[in-house]
């Protein structure tokens, strides 16, 4: 019964390899996908942007730097 059973699941997990890369296979559309995502201007990076804290009359205030174009992104700002 237990040699059944062994035999039994090696068959169905040779089947099932076997059929996967056919599956697999037969699925080609996204090479037309592909060229409507090149055709669109994406930007292959993020912006790196850093907090810069200040004290200015009392107050803590904060700015953005974009580290990627290296100018500011915000102005000062209380917290």
């Amino acid at each position: 019964m237990k040699k059944r059973l062994l035999v039994s699941l090696l068959i169905s997990v040779l089947i099932l390899s076997f059929a996967t890369p056919v599956m697999a296979i037969t699925d080609v559309t996204s090479v037309e996908s592909m060229n409507i995502v090149a055709e669109q201007e994406i930007s292959p990076f993020t912006e790196m942007t850093r907090i810069y804290l200040r004290t200015y009359n009392g107050n803590i205030q904060w700015r953005l730097w974009g580290m990627t174009s290296g100018r500011w992104l915000t102005e000062w700002a209380d917290m």
